[in-house]
């Protein structure tokens, strides 16, 4: 059984969520220069006679940068499920084992579209950590 009650206030939020997570993470590849070759963002230091720290520095921060944008998409994506379970009616059913999810979870965690339970048993699974 779908939580009904006050379902725009959980759209609003997650709609939201959406659209800040997708602007944080094109603003941090912007940042980064994940959209550039990396002799440009290493200032050209690639092609002239390197640094080793700054280019082991640059090639850290370009990937610590792309690993981040990643989880950010990785959040936006779960808020979408939720958003697709909203619209269908299953909004607040655990998609591990079928059961109501508690409000107090998903005033937490509008995206959650697993039981604490559930999500743990998944992290475990998938090798996640909290």
């Amino acid at each position: 059984m779908a939580i009904r009650k006050n379902a725009k206030a959980p759209e609003e939020r997650l709609e939201a969520d959406k659209a800040r997570l997708e602007q944080l993470a094109a603003q941090c590849g912007e940042e980064a220069g994940l959209h550039r070759p990396l002799n440009d963002v290493t200032g050209g230091v690639i092609t002239g006679i390197p640094e080793e720290t700054d280019l082991a520095q640059a090639l850290s921060d370009r990937e610590t940068s792309d690993l981040l944008v990643h989880l950010l998409d990785e959040n936006r994506e779960q808020v979408e499920r939720a958003l697709e379970k909203l619209r269908d009616g299953t909004y607040g059913i655990c998609e591990g084992c079928g059961r109501r999810i508690p409000e107090a979870r998903l005033r937490y965690q509008p995206a959650a579209t697993r039981c604490v339970e559930c999500q743990g048993h998944w992290d475990r699974i998938n090798g996640r950590t909290a």
